[in-house]
C-alpha cells in the first residue's frame, strides 16, 4: 500500500503495480507506477489508491496505453511458451490460429473479448473444418487463455465450456482396403519399379513398415542395418523448408524396427544412384507429396481399386491392417508406430478394434457354448454312474 504525503499544499499519493497487458521484449510485465496529488484529506487520498488497486487487480481499467488484441496476445504466448519445443510444421498450426484470429478480432483488446463472441469464432471455424482440427484449435486458445488468466490480463478464461461440432461432410472421406487390396497395390508398385525412380519404392517401404511421409524421405543409408535387418528412424526430411533434415514428430516417434530382407534387397537397388538420401532425386533432394501422391494414386487406377481420399500416409493404415491380420500384439505395433502410448494406437485404429471386437465376441460365445455342452456331458456321465451304483 502507498503512503499519503504533503504536496503543495495537499495530500498526493503514489500507487505501484506489475502492468501485465504491457509487456517486454522477452515476454515480462513491466513494472509501472502513477502519482495523484490534489486530495483535500489523508483518507480521501487513500480511498483513491484503493480505488485503483482493486481496478487494476479486476481488468476494469486499461493501466497501459495498449492492451493486447488476441492474436497479439496469442502469437507473444506461443512463440515463448511452445515454439521453442515444437517443429516448424506444428508452429504453423499455431501461426495459422493466430492468422484466424486477427482476422476475426483485429485490434479489439482481448479484455474487451465475451464469451459469446468466442463461441461464435469457434463455431464458425468449426463448420469449415474436420473435428480433429477443431479440438486441436479449441486446446492452443484454451491454453493461451488460461496463460493470460494467470498473466491477470482477463479475470476469467471465456473459452470454458465452448462447444463446436465439425461439419461431418467435411471430412475426408478414406475407404480402408482389405488385405487383398493391400497384396494388390503392393504387388503393382513392386512389379513396376525401377531405379530411376524412387516413388515405388517408397510406397513399398511405407506398407511394409509404417513409416510416415517425412520419416521415409529423410531415410538415409546410414540408418539401414543390412547384417541386422534393422531401420533406425531418427529424422525426417524438411519438405516445406530450406533445412534437409528436421526433427521427428515427437520424442517416441524416434525406434528402430526390424524389417524383411526383401525390402532391404529392393532398397539396395537404389544404391546405384549414389546419393545420401535412399529415396532422393539428388544429393540432398527428395519428392514431395503432391508428386508422391499422384503416383500412388495412378497406381490406385491401374489395380481398379476406387479408396476414396487415399493418401501415402493411408499406406501407414495399410501396414497395420496388416499387422493386425497377422495377430500381432497392439503393444508391438504401437512400439513398431512410434507411439506415445498404447491408447494412442487403439484411438487410432478404433475401427480395426471394432471388428476385433466382434471377431472375439463371436469366439467368446462360440467357446463358451463348447465349454457349457462339455460340462453338461459330463454331469450326465457322472448322473448315469450314480443311478447305476444305487440299483
Amino acid at each position: 500500500m502507498g503512503k499519503p504525503y504533503r504536496k503543495n499544499g495537499s495530500w498526493a499519493i503514489r500507487v505501484n503495480w506489475t502492468d501485465y497487458t504491457d509487456l517486454d521484449k522477452n515476454g515480462k510485465p513491466k513494472y509501472k507506477q502513477k502519482v495523484k496529488q490534489g486530495f483535500l484529506t489523508k483518507t480521501a487520498a487513500k480511498k483513491w489508491e484503493r480505488d485503483q488497486k482493486y481496478k487494476l487487480e479486476h481488468n476494469l481499467t486499461s493501466a497501459s496505453p495498449k492492451v493486447p488484441s488476441f492474436g497479439e496476445y496469442f502469437k507473444q504466448w506461443s512463440e515463448i511458451y511452445r515454439k521453442p519445443s515444437i517443429t516448424d510444421i506444428t508452429w504453423e498450426k499455431y501461426e495459422t490460429i493466430r492468422r484466424l484470429l486477427d482476422r476475426k478480432f483485429g485490434k479489439i483488446p482481448i479484455t474487451q473479448i465475451k464469451r459469446t463472441d468466442y463461441q461464435i469464432f469457434i463455431t464458425e471455424y468449426a463448420q469449415s473444418h474436420v473435428q480433429s482440427s477443431t479440438n486441436r484449435a479449441k486446446d492452443y486458445i484454451y491454453s493461451a487463455l488460461q496463460s493470460a488468466v494467470a498473466d491477470k490480463i482477463i479475470p476469467t478464461n471465456f473459452a470454458e465450456g465452448a462447444e463446436a461440432k465439425s461439419n461431418n461432410d467435411r471430412k475426408l472421406k478414406i475407404v480402408y482396403p482389405s488385405v487383398a487390396q493391400v497384396k494388390k497395390i503392393l504387388n503393382y508398385a513392386i512389379n513396376t519399379r525401377t531405379p530411376d525412380d524412387p516413388i515405388n519404392y517408397e510406397i513399398i517401404t511405407a506398407i511394409l513398415t509404417g513409416m510416415r511421409f517425412g520419416e521415409v524421405e529423410g531415410l538415409t543409408w546410414d540408418k539401414i542395418n543390412f547384417k541386422e535387418h534393422t531401420i533406425s528412424i531418427t529424422r525426417a526430411y524438411d519438405y516445406k523448408h530450406d533445412k534437409m533434415f528436421k526433427p521427428l514428430k515427437n520424442p517416441w516417434s524416434k525406434r528402430t524396427i526390424r524389417v524383411d530382407s526383401r525390402l532391404l534387397n529392393y532398397l539396395s537397388e537404389l544404391k546405384c544412384k549414389n546419393y545420401k538420401l535412399v529415396f532422393g532425386i539428388s544429393n540432398t533432394t527428395a519428392l514431395t507429396p503432391k508428386i508422391v501422391t499422384q503416383q500412388l494414386r495412378k497406381i490406385l487406377d491401374s489395380c481398379s481399386l476406387n479408396l476414396g481420399d487415399f493418401h501415402f500416409h493411408s499406406l501407414r493404415h495399410c501396414h497395420v491392417a496388416l499387422l493386425h491380420t497377422m495377430h500381432i500384439d497392439w503393444y508391438a505395433i504401437s512400439k513398431r508406430l512410434g507411439h506415445k502410448n498404447l491408447q494412442t494406437t487403439l484411438d487410432t485404429y478404433a475401427y480395426l478394434m471394432e471388428e476385433e471386437r466382434k471377431r472375439n465376441d463371436s469366439l467368446i460365445e462360440e467357446n463358451i457354448d463348447k465349454f457349457l455342452s462339455t460340462e453338461k456331458d459330463t454331469e450326465f456321465k457322472q448322473s448315469t454312474i450314480i443311478n447305476k451304483k444305487l440299483k
